[in-house]
């Protein structure tokens, strides 16, 4: 699978560092949109046995990515940060 460097995600995909966790705040039309792009991230996720923390409030979807075990960001954080992407890229694309 591509991934994208760190550098990629936080220059031209608004991914913020902080500390040794990626951020990225997600917003949508209305609630039902963010469940579903919820889900969508929690599929993924499940995929590649590699779990963000998501903070779902109302409209905006937060998600922080860390390799746990490592204590700081791996390459497991970019593939799935990547994937994120790439999903609501089509998840967008798809939305009427």
């Amino acid at each position: 699978m591509t991934y994208l460097k760190l550098n990629e995600l936080t220059e031209r995909f608004n991914w913020q560092k902080k500390e040794e966790q990626i951020h990225k705040k997600f917003v949508f039309k209305n609630f039902d949109l963010a469940v579903d792009f919820f889900n969508i991230v929690a599929d993924a996720a499940n995929a590649q046995n590699h779990h963000p923390d998501i903070l779902s409030s109302y409209c905006t979807i937060e998600i922080s990515l860390t390799t746990h075990d490592e204590k700081k960001i791996t390459e497991k954080d970019l593939i799935l940060a990547s994937k994120i992407d790439e999903l609501f890229g089509n998840f967008i694309g798809n939305e009427k």
